[in-house]
């Protein structure tokens, strides 16, 4: 695949952390140039600073901030050249239970998770700002979207609201040559997983992942792999599709 990547542009929100980060670090090894997203100025220097390659940039941006998307899309393009790709691995997640669910939080979640992506998504496809026939767009959702885990009601829909939207802009672009798949995978780690492990404890958490996942835990790289394969030509004819992640365990 190291052809195909070469000196193609891809933008990577989250990229300071988890999913997002490998996924830029892997890109990279593969000869992208990489666009990387998101709030941790710091986090961002270091990893532009260690990325395979030259020509990276990092954009420091609130992703919840649909109105700076627009803005920043046009600066990367304007700077860059056209887009390749665009990887959405921003997100958040927070248990709720409905009669504690804050409305203000709930609709933080859903900014960052769903909202978001529609704005990048619109901003990233206009004329001129992407190549034709070459253009892929892979959305972080979750294996929450497919269970009915107690208290993720928010999180769950904003991930299934992901596959949904994906699932429908693939039929909107297909003749325009653009393809739109999800990644859900189950738990992962990273440091949002860290949410869970505080909940349940180690030695709770670490049986349930046991229980739930017999191929092991999922690492930041399994999924990179495969947001590579779906941003790649040998992936060509997909889109519109979700595909999960559970390393031979269910749903639950």
């Amino acid at each position: 695949m190291k052809e195909y990547f070469k000196d193609r542009i891809y933008v990577v929100t989250g990229a300071s952390s988890g999913i997002g980060e490998e996924i830029c670090r892997q890109l990279a090894q593969h000869g992208a140039k990489i666009v990387a997203f998101g709030r941790d100025e710091n986090r961002l220097q270091t990893l532009i600073s260690e990325l395979e390659g030259d020509s990276h940039i990092f954009v420091t941006l609130d992703i919840k901030d649909t109105l700076k998307i627009e803005e920043s899309l046009n600066f990367v393009v304007n700077k860059k050249g056209k887009l390749s790709g665009l990887v959405h691995s921003a997100g958040i997640a927070q248990t709720m239970l409905l009669r504690d669910t804050d409305i203000l939080k709930a609709k933080e979640i859903l900014d960052i998770n769903l909202l978001s992506f529609f704005a990048l998504a619109k901003s990233a496809l206009k004329m001129g700002r992407y190549e034709k026939g070459f253009m892929s767009v892979v959305a972080l959702s979750s294996i929450a979207a497919f269970n009915n885990q107690a208290a993720l009601s928010v999180y769950a829909a904003s991930k299934a609201g992901l596959n949904a939207a994906c699932a429908s802009l693939a039929s909107e672009y297909a003749k325009r040559g653009v393809r739109f798949n999800t990644i859900a995978p189950s738990y992962v780690t990273t440091p949002m997983t860290d949410i869970f492990r505080q909940i349940l404890g180690d030695d709770k958490y670490y049986k349930k992942i046991k229980e739930i996942m017999p191929f092991g835990e999922i690492l930041p790289k399994d999924v990179a792999q495969l947001a590579l394969f779906l941003l790649s030509h040998n992936s060509s004819k997909i889109t519109g599709e979700c595909i999960k992640i559970t390393s031979g365990g269910g749903y639950k």
